[in-house]
């Protein structure tokens, strides 16, 4: 199955990066502090890491007779999805420390 005329592991590596670099873009719009190259490089790689299954799977699933618009609107979630997988991560991540640092303050 051509995604775009593209074979799925172009299409899965293409989405995926696209999904990282609008995740990392807009991050540090959203964050408004000075930038730091560490957490961006970081935020990014969670991101590569657990979007590139996630894109994988979604482009494996389209179907041969689907039309150019349905794959569009499929790859367009995706990528909206990859942002979210790096918030999830981030707020579970805060909520983890903020959970341990106050049984800490308790003791």
């Amino acid at each position: 199955m051509d995604v775009f005329g593209l074979e799925p592991i172009q299409a899965t590596i293409i989405v995926t990066m696209i999904g990282v670099g609008l995740q990392v873009g807009l991050g540090y719009l959203k964050s408004g502090n000075p930038f730091d190259g560490r957490q961006l490089l970081t935020s990014a790689i969670i991101a590569l890491v657990v979007s590139f299954t996630v894109v994988g799977a979604a482009v494996q699933s389209i179907s041969e007779g689907a039309d150019d618009m349905t794959v569009f609107l499929i790859l367009i979630g995706v990528v909206a999805a990859i942002a979210g997988i790096d918030q999830l991560v981030k707020n579970t991540g805060g909520a983890i420390t903020s959970a341990l640092s106050s049984k800490q303050k308790r003791k």
